[in-house]
This record gives C-alpha cells, structure tokens and sequence, in this order.
C-alpha cells in the first residue's frame, strides 16, 4: 500500500511583510473595497479575498498605490463579469493616465474617431458593452495612436482611398 501525504507549508512569505505602522494605513486603503461604492456587487462578489490580496501586495510593494489599483480593478472586472458596472475611478483615486489632447471617461466607444474614418464612434453598432479609457477632446481625433486635431487630417479621394496630410504634402512637392 502507498501512503501520500502533503507536508505543510512552511514558507516564510505567507505574512504580508508589514511594519506595523504601514499595516494599518494598508489596510484602511485596501478596505475601499468594503465601502459603498462597492456595496453593489457584495452579495455576489465577496471583498475579502481581494482586500488580503491588496494588503498582501501594497504590503510587498512598500505601500504602492498600484497595487491598490490593481487588486480594485481586479475586483470592478470580476463584478463586472456578474453583470455589475461600478464607476470607481476620479481624478484622485486611481486616475487612469492618459495622452495629450484626451481625457478619462468610464465609458468610451469601441469604435473611437479617426482621421481615416472620422464618423466611427457614431456609426458604430450601439451595444451594452463598453469599457474604461481615453476619450479625444473635442475636435480631435486618433492618428496612429495620438489625439490630433481634424484639421491635421488628410483626406480621401474618389475610390475612399485615406491620404494623410504629409503624403499629400509629399505629393505636391515631387509632381512639381
């Protein structure tokens, strides 16, 4: 007869590796998570795993807000994916950086305006879904992943060929 049995985990790193004074500032942060923001997805998403994890981590990381904003985006998807939307973000809790020219919104259009295709975010199939980002202000567009100003745009020809305002700089100069 063979007999298995597991030995126990004897592995220092098990206790977050908190001061005693960070801990309790750690844990205050990572609570956010029980507040009423939160509140919504409680009863189908328990907090608690995801607030040991955050202490665990900001612990680690010497307090580092990325850590915090990482486990609550972790916790906003998993809700999300019961079917709970949360706005939890500002521009003083976990702001989400973005480029020149754009601005956070909690919802923005899978289909964003270009200069090749400046009416996509209207035409675009209306849907339930939508996720965080970045949002050209108004009158700008994306160009290869930059906010530019439609002015900067090209334009296009007759067969909706797209011709970027340096190629058409381009072409005038060399058909001199």
């Amino acid at each position: 007869l063979l007999s298995c049995s597991c030995l126990p985990d004897s592995r220092e790193d098990l206790d977050p590796p908190c001061t005693a004074e960070n801990k309790q500032e750690i844990e205050r942060q990572c609570n956010v998570l029980k507040s009423d923001k939160f509140q919504v997805c409680h009863s189908l998403v328990n907090p608690d795993d995801f607030i040991e994890i955050c202490i665990y981590d900001m612990c680690q990381y010497d307090g580092m807000k990325s850590a915090l904003c990482d486990i609550v985006q972790v916790y906003v998807d998993t809700c999300k994916n019961h079917g709970i939307t949360i706005k939890w973000r500002n521009s003083t809790f976990c702001p989400l950086p973005c480029p020149s020219r754009s601005h956070y919104k909690d919802c923005v259009s899978a289909c964003p305006s270009t200069c090749s295709d400046i009416f996509a975010s209207s035409l675009c199939e209306k849907t339930e879904e939508c996720t965080e980002g970045c949002e050209c202000d108004d009158n700008y567009v994306l160009s290869n992943g930059n906010c530019v100003s439609l002015s900067s745009c090209g334009c296009r020809d007759d067969d909706n060929n797209y011709y970027s305002v340096s190629s058409l700089w381009n072409k005038s100069l060399t058909s001199k």
